[in-house]
């Protein structure tokens, strides 16, 4: 009796509902956290617009080959900025544009074009006091005997002298620490062409 009991129990036993546990949820990637892109690095530190120029030798300067890579981050810049690339096209453009003018300026530090043009991608991109750090070097450069007349002609370009103002410095003009380096460039000129110097800060009033 006591068997068949055990074996009725047995049998119910296996009748009863089993509770089943649940699968554990889907593995989901993390998304991963929004990268900084070169154009939004940190901004440089200023630098002392009286500190002399580290001298370089003709040795230690390799000029064609700063010449040849200023050139090309040149054409880079000025692809970067036409109307017809798309977004994709206009960063990497001046992306390369920025490595190939730091590039320049390594084979040779006092080459005008490379340290202009380095200036002027950077105020595209908003790294307004290294651009400013860049054309206050220029200014530095200005009374080299051998620099003189190509520093003047790329000064024309800045402060809108005997032509257009350069538009890749469009966003800076308002800028405070800008202005001010300009009436540097501007001191002893008496052009009222001047930017800031003349007639275009009379307008602004």
């Amino acid at each position: 009796m006591m068997t068949k009991w055990l074996l009725v129990l047995a049998l119910a036993g296996c009748h009863e509902k089993q509770e089943v546990t649940p699968p554990p949820p889907p593995l989901r990637p993390q998304s991963e956290p929004p990268q900084k892109t070169s154009a939004a690095a940190k901004d440089c530190e200023p630098t002392d617009p009286q500190a002399e120029l580290k001298p370089y030798s003709f040795d230690q300067r390799s000029i064609p080959e700063s010449t040849k890579l200023a050139d090309q981050a040149t054409a880079e810049l000025k692809t970067a900025n036409g109307g017809e690339v798309d977004r994709r096209t206009h960063e990497e453009m001046l992306t390369q544009a920025v490595q190939h003018f730091i590039d320049a300026l390594k084979a040779d530090p006092y080459d005008v074009k490379a340290t202009y043009g380095l200036a002027a991608a950077y105020a595209k991109i908003g790294r307004t006091q290294c651009s400013i750090n860049l054309l206050t070097r220029i200014l530095q450069m200005r009374p080299h005997q051998s620099k003189h007349a190509e520093v003047e002609a790329t000064l024309d370009r800045l402060l809108g002298r005997k032509q257009v103002l350069d538009p890749d410095f469009a966003d800076m003009r308002g800028d405070q620490r800008f202005r001010e380096l300009i009436k540097k460039m501007c001191e002893g000129t008496n052009d009222p062409n001047c930017v800031y110097g003349g007639q275009a800060e009379g307008r602004e009033r």
